[in-house]
This record gives C-alpha cells, sequence and structure tokens, in this order.
C-alpha cells in the first residue's frame, strides 16, 4: 500500500478493510517518515506492531 493511500484509509470515517499476513487490521498510525504503520489485528487491539506499508493490502471483500 502506498503511503497517501494509508493516509486516506487512517483518516477515513468509514470502515476501509485493510489486511496484514491474512488478517483484518486496524491502521492506529502512518509514520510517514519511515514508511511504516502502528497496527492492531482487528480481533486483538492489545497486541500491537509496527510493520512497512508495503505489507499492507486494502481488502477487496467489505
Amino acid at each position: 500500500m502506498n503511503k497517501e493511500r494509508a493516509k486516506e484509509i487512517f483518516h477515513s470515517e468509514d470502515m476501509i478493510h485493510v489486511m496484514h499476513e491474512d488478517r483484518e487490521i486496524y491502521i492506529e498510525e502512518v509514520i510517514e517518515r519511515n514508511e511504516m504503520a502502528r497496527i492492531h489485528p482487528m480481533d486483538q487491539p492489545n497486541i500491537v506492531q509496527k510493520v512497512p506499508l508495503y505489507e499492507l493490502k486494502e481488502s477487496e471483500t467489505h
């Protein structure tokens, strides 16, 4: 995922489905300086990790 799309999703009021390694995630923060995102799995909000933006995929199933 590119940085601009990640920022759009982060700021969107709509629920946009994003996947990381076959898990639906929530973007908590887009870190522009190193093109990373702070995320957590939708079903485990207490597990936060930083991942490269290129590992995030917008889900085609809504």
